[in-house]
């Protein structure tokens, strides 16, 4: 296998570990924090709407360094969530709410950022646009089950006991990191929104805008409808299995005609429909269907306007990915904040899922407007 492949392929590995992880427990967050801590939806919003704003200063505090070394800053990535997973099971009150948001933002920029890096560097024209694709099938092959493996640990042995499993897979995806990971590997990192343009900052805004109300809305209003923790987990197992092979398959269509304009509006305009199927969804099977097909779809942008901003700057792919995070993050703030004061004023929690039909569009701005 050649150098560059195979470090591509360990990096997706290590993506995989952390998937499995994340995934298997990740899914039981908010049910966790909803059904044993009573926590309100209003609440639970304003703690990923305070994780994204750590998120973004962290990301910002990294930009002051200028170069940073990727394996230990992607360890500490993944210690801050394996820390954030122990506390979650032995913690309450106060202490738990401020360690979850403060951990799991950290964790985002201190893994991510070096790890986009990265991987991004390890593209080039011909194939970059299928190995961005790739990041979604593997993320897609990693989680498949993992959920469902969370729903009967939690089921079994409670939910303590699910996420102190999420920690230890954790810790075994550290040791994978700092064995795989290359001494000599600097990440340099700057925040420069004007040479992304106008219309990539705003389609970045917009992705973050989506992600700051599915990763609260979705887990809420699946457990409007199933109650059982094996059911839950079943159930965003399916949402998992979706859009990987479809995103690699579009990847290597744009790789060969060069035109990715083509496939950031379909992945902005596709999803529009099943997002608004999702919000409205009057029955189980309903929502699984809309929104097994939206998670398919709901990469597609993503990966090309990624694939196309690095195409344009192949030698700043630092400051692609550092701007992308910080700008991400904020975004993610804000949403949680506009469906927190949503919820406050007394809006279901499955309607908030409509705000993602309204975002996507903006997405097809990527690349405009420079």
């Amino acid at each position: 296998m050649r150098t560059g492949q195979r470090r591509y392929t360990q990096l997706l590995v290590l993506l995989g570990l952390l998937a499995f992880g994340s995934s298997a427990t990740g899914s039981f967050w908010v049910v966790f924090l909803h059904e044993v801590h009573r926590a309100s939806p209003a609440v639970i919003a304003a703690l990923f709407g305070a994780a994204a704003f750590t998120a973004a200063l962290t990301a910002m505090a990294m930009t002051l360094k200028g170069s940073l070394p990727a394996t230990p800053t992607m360890v500490a990535g993944l210690a801050c969530l394996a820390a954030m997973q122990i506390a979650l099971a032995s913690l309450r009150g106060p202490a738990l709410y401020g360690l979850f948001s403060i951990l799991y933002g950290a964790y985002i920029p201190l893994f991510f950022l070096p790890w986009n890096t990265l991987i991004a560097s390890e593209t080039r024209a011909h194939d970059r646009g299928a190995k961005l694709a790739g990041i979604a099938l593997a993320f897609s092959i990693a989680t498949v089950g993992a959920p469902f493996v969370g729903g009967v640990v939690a089921a079994t042995w409670g939910f303590p006991a699910l996420f102190l499993m999420g920690a230890g897979v954790l810790g075994i995806a550290a040791v994978f990191a700092a064995f795989t990971g290359r001494p000599a590997e600097q990440v340099r990192l700057k925040w420069n929104p004007r040479r992304l343009g106008n219309g990539t900052t705003v389609a970045y805004a917009a992705q973050g805008g989506i992600d700051g109300v599915l990763w609260t809305a979705i887990p809420l209003t699946t457990l409007s409808f199933v109650q059982g923790e094996v059911e839950l987990g079943a159930l965003f197992s399916l949402f998992a299995l979706t859009g990987g092979l479809f995103a690699v398959a579009l990847g290597r269509w744009s790789d060969r005609i060069r035109h990715r304009r083509w496939f950031i509006t379909l992945g902005a305009l596709l999803p529009v429909p099943l997002a608004m199927a999702v919000g409205v969804a009057p029955s189980l099977g309903a929502f699984t269907a809309a929104n097994g097909a939206l998670s398919a779809t709901l990469a597609i942008a993503p990966t090309f306007v990624n694939a196309m901003v690095v195409d344009r700057l192949e030698d700043e792919i630092g400051l692609v990915m550092q701007t992308r995070e910080v700008i991400l993050n904020l975004s993610r703030g804000v949403s949680s904040a506009a469906i927190l004061a949503l919820f406050v004023l007394g809006l279901p929690v499955q309607l908030a899922i409509l705000l993602v039909a309204c975002l996507l569009p903006f997405e097809a701005l990527a690349e405009r407007f420079r």
